[in-house]
């Protein structure tokens, strides 16, 4: 009896070390889902019937701690139960940590999104306006050599205004010394007429003296000779 005893022993030990791998060779790996949900029920003890479930992480309000180890809540919608005292805890459980961890990671990645497509818009601005201000550059540099060109060209219209000017001048000033010249010669083709008008006068009258002196000498020298 001892003998078959400690054989059976023997068997029961080497049974799992023989058929453990055989067995876990068709097992396929499963887990356990992290949304729990817990019984609510309209007593304080399993004899109750099961009126609702709560997700884990639901807050709920405690109305009364009662001696069989539930506890009577009201949850968000203002429904009343009962569930035992191991399920409330006075610290968000993990779940809900997570989950707010989780969404926090969602939000910083919908922030970096967002700064991604601010960047590139800003980038994108900053392109345009590197542009804008090349445009400008052009346009600024043309105009300044216009400017010069203007300039330039208004140096020379003003030194060929003074010189107009100038020799405007000048002309005003030999149409005056010509009226003089002019002038000047009428005023001596006057005394020239007068000169030669008083002198064929005089020439006139001599001729006339001389006329009337003739005979008389003629005369003279006749009553001489006689």
């Amino acid at each position: 009896m001892h003998k078959y005893r400690r054989r059976f022993t023997i068997t029961i030990l080497c049974f799992p070390l023989v058929f453990i791998p055989l067995v876990t060779a068709n097992v396929e790996t499963t887990y356990i889902t992290d949304k729990l949900e817990i019984p609510i029920r309209s007593g304080d003890s399993k004899e109750y019937r099961i009126i609702r479930y709560l997700q884990a992480g639901t807050k709920v309000e405690v109305l009364q701690t009662l001696n069989s180890g539930y506890t009577k809540i009201k949850d968000e919608l203002g429904r009343e139960g009962f569930l035992l005292d191991r399920y409330l805890v006075t610290t968000p459980p993990s779940l809900i940590v997570v989950g707010g961890l989780n969404a926090q990671i969602a939000k910083q990645k919908k922030n970096i999104k967002r700064l991604h497509q601010t960047v590139k818009n800003l980038t994108q601005q900053r392109k345009l306006a590197e542009k804008t201000a090349k445009e400008v550059g052009n346009d600024l540099a043309a105009k300044e050599l216009e400017f010069s060109n203007f300039l330039a060209t208004a140096g020379d219209s003003i030194t060929l205004r003074n010189r107009l000017i100038t020799l405007e001048t000048e002309r005003q000033g030999l149409i005056s010394d010509n009226e003089t010249l002019l002038a000047e010669k009428l005023a001596v083709g006057d005394d020239s007429s007068k000169t030669w008008f008083t002198l064929g006068a005089v020439t006139i009258a001599f001729g006339w003296f001389v006329g009337m002196l003739m005979p008389r000498m003629r005369k003279s020298r006749v009553d001489t000779n006689l």
